[in-house]
């Protein structure tokens, strides 16, 4: 279907089989219009100054097109600019106190130019354009893709089905925990707390980012002493607990971890898919025999700005094509910088239809207890998430399976209707973390 718009008119149709669509907010004193057209040569067949062999025919193939330019009522003045920036450096004819214009534009970039490569995709649709000094405020919203350029990606491989297959759990939304402190603990003391969240019900565990493979705690140690207690927990209670295990590293060991981590019974593998990258985890996908669990630490260095950089929900979106099954969203009425409405914009990039691409799990995690899951289900309005805590259960002050029990009860109390505070006049582990907590947020 052509893309349109009301604002100009364009000589050839853009069809969705043939481009990427990137929509940006761009702030600049050029005329929005330049600006557009600057931005669609800078990232594919131009520079300052067209050149020779930049004929009619190369633009007319390889050459983005601007295909939406939506002017917004928004100025700045020049002391606004970040510190040290000077127009009169790039942009001589600027007036001494010039306006900003501020747009959100909308380019289609023939994949052709660089094909089903999320390296390369970045470098078209976020590389110079960053750099630029007309370009004041310049931060990528999001990325369509057509059918033609998803079918040359796997996706997730186990996703939202996949996970819950793990552990068997379909009715309600998994209930997890990340071990804290999140690291100077020895093995022994790590598989011990796994094993008390277990019994206490908990259906997934993760390592924190912040612990992989020290010399104090390896991780083929790990593997074998965490599933030899989640094996004993499950014989206790029937229940299955899935363990993703940090596995980040350099990209030619990764395969190593993770075959340590298959060989000794592991039923999950965790990344930091910032800071190893798309491709390694990619990569990861293309082998792995269980879920792959993604955090996102890193990731708001460049999400985070409403000026500059890429959004989480196109963060999240790349995730999906290169295989997270279950990634991190930011926290419902957690301690993270994202509002409420942003996670649900992430948790829906998660889910939303991508033909070819199978969901991701949705993770809900970022000061999370018992109390906060009256909200998680109001506002989420499904229960195919993750609920993940840390403190908010390793921090109960009767310890990790108390803290465990008392999620799941506010579950189970949560999706019959009933209150929090009912609830836990029969039960003392939720009644002992509202005291010690905090208020129950509905």
């Amino acid at each position: 279907m052509p893309f349109t718009n009301t604002l100009f008119r364009f000589e050839e149709s853009i069809t969705s089989d043939d481009y990427v669509i990137a929509t940006y907010y761009l702030e600049t004193p050029m005329n929005l219009n330049e600006a557009a057209n600057a931005l669609a040569a800078e990232q594919t067949t131009g520079t300052w100054k067209r050149v020779g062999e930049e004929t009619d025919e190369v633009r007319a193939r390889h050459a983005a097109k601007v295909v939406g330019l939506y002017p917004l009522p928004y100025e700045v003045t020049k002391g606004n600019l970040p510190t040290g920036m000077d127009l009169a450096n790039f942009l001589p004819e600027a007036s001494a106190s010039p306006t900003i214009n501020a747009a959100i534009i909308r380019l289609a970039f023939p994949h052709i130019n660089f094909g089903p490569k999320i390296p390369n995709l970045l470098t078209a649709v976020a590389g110079n354009l960053y750099e630029m000094g007309a370009f004041t405020a310049i931060k990528l919203l999001d990325l369509q893709f057509p059918d033609s350029f998803l079918k040359q990606f796997r996706g997730p491989r186990f996703g939202i089905k996949g996970s819950q297959d793990v552990v068997g759990v379909y009715d309600r939304p998994l209930v997890g925990a990340i071990i804290k402190p999140c690291v100077g603990i020895d093995v022994d003391t790590l598989a011990k707390l796994a094993y008390e969240g277990a019994v206490g019900g908990l259906d997934f565990i993760k390592d924190d980012e912040l612990i992989a493979d020290p010399d104090y705690n390896r991780i083929s140690e790990r593997v074998k002493k965490v599933m030899t207690a989640l094996k004993q927990a499950e014989d206790e209670t029937g229940e299955k607990t899935m363990y993703a295990f940090n596995i980040t590293d350099r990209v030619d060991r990764i395969r190593e971890l993770y075959d340590i981590v298959i060989g000794s019974g592991g039923n999950c593998v965790m990344i930091n898919v910032a800071t190893a990258g798309y491709s390694a985890m990619r990569v990861l996908s293309d082998y792995t025999e269980v879920p792959i669990h993604c955090h996102r630490d890193f990731a708001p260095c460049y999400t985070r700005s409403p000026y500059l950089g890429i959004s989480m929900a196109a963060f999240t979106k790349l995730c999906r094509l290169a295989g997270a099954d279950q990634l991190h969203c930011g926290a419902i009425q957690g301690k993270l910088y994202e509002s409420d409405d942003e996670v649900m914009t992430n948790m829906t990039a998660c889910r939303m239809e991508l033909p070819h691409i199978q969901p991701c799990l949705p993770v809900s995690s970022g000061g999370q207890w018992a109390g906060k899951v009256p909200v998680n289900l109001r506002k989420i309005g499904h229960t195919n998430f993750l609920h993940l805590s840390g403190g908010g259960i390793f921090a109960h002050p009767d310890g990790p399976s108390a803290g465990a029990k008392s999620v799941r009860l506010a579950w189970e109390a949560s999706l019959k209707g009933v209150k929090l505070e009912e609830a836990a006049k029969e039960h003392q582990e939720l009644q002992r973390a509202i005291e010690f907590y905090g208020r129950v947020i509905y």
